[in-house]
């Protein structure tokens, strides 16, 4: 198995690099999906590094070595598995959550589902939520970028949180070639449909088809964190936001100024992290973090 190498640090399974406020421990299952999206180092086709997700390295260690750390860890507020599509990985994955939930540590998973039956297999070994992700939201993109259709996953994703109500969670990447007005509407459906969303900005990764691609501005995806806030808050919605003929996003129906700093935090299930997982260090992050002192 492998571990975000700002996990291992924390977990003290290596020593070197900044010591981060990491409530939420990452590991990973499986290498080289056998889906091929066009952002994904791990995808199919993909020539970046096995060893990466996003633009974050991954170490191999131990499962028994990352559960006795556990063991001894303080603090740890969730324990998060990303499971890549590829065999024989869901056995190692069950088994891994077999040995931590004595731990009593809320377990996330995320993984691409493609039916009821498997996101409750992975409900009946005990995990607190599970992650789909959607990553994008225009559905001439999702087709080109993902593969399948956009409409299909998301009567999905409403099917399975009609049966698990606010334990589930899907992912949104900003600046795929979507509008704001797509994403903000995208996620207002979510959240009436009692779907949490963890908001990512798009980050190129040489070896990925799209390695060429920009990142969002930070000023659109500002606006959509403050939008993803508001929403999730309840404190305004779509049909109060204004929109220019493009799509930008002029207004939310409340004053931005009153929207607070952990607005601009990384989003997703309770006390997720992510650092570096959008940028590099020493740049403005995409989403905000906290360091160790």
């Amino acid at each position: 198995m492998r571990l975000s190498y700002g996990s291992a640090r924390s977990l003290n399974l290596i020593s070197s690099g900044p010591v981060l406020e990491m409530k939420t421990i990452y590991t990973m299952f499986g290498e080289r999906c056998v889906f091929d999206c066009a952002y994904c180092t791990q995808a199919r086709t993909s020539k970046s590094s096995m060893d990466l997700l996003s633009r974050i390295v991954w170490p191999h260690f131990d499962l028994e070595m990352v559960v006795n750390a556990l063991k001894n860890a303080n603090d740890v507020k969730r324990i998060c598995l990303q499971v890549v599509s590829a065999p024989s990985v869901k056995a190692e994955a069950f088994e891994f959550i077999r040995k931590i939930k004595m731990l009593n540590v809320p377990i996330s998973v995320s993984a691409r589902i493609s039916s009821f039956e498997e996101a409750k297999a992975w409900f009946d070994q005990g995990i607190e939520r599970l992650g789909m992700a959607t990553d994008v939201v225009d559905e001439k993109l999702y087709e080109t970028y993902r593969g399948g259709k956009l409409e299909k996953h998301v009567e999905l994703l409403e099917k399975i949180a009609n049966v698990f109500p606010n334990r589930v969670t899907t992912h949104v990447i900003v600046g795929l070639g979507e509008s704001e007005k797509q994403v903000v509407e995208f996620i207002q459906k979510m959240y009436d449909s009692k779907i949490s969303v963890g908001l990512f900005a798009f980050t190129p990764v040489k070896g990925t088809k799209l390695e060429n691609k920009p990142s969002p501005s930070f000023e659109s995806y500002r606006r959509i964190q403050i939008s993803h806030y508001l929403i999730k808050t309840g404190l305004s919605k779509v049909c109060n936001f204004d929109f220019s003929k493009d799509g930008k996003i002029m207004g939310y129906g409340f004053d931005p100024t009153m929207v607070p700093v952990s607005a601009f935090e990384t989003s997703g299930c309770p006390n997720c992290t992510r650092p570096y997982y959008n940028e590099k260090p020493g740049k403005e992050p995409y989403n905000l973090f906290k360091m160790k002192v």
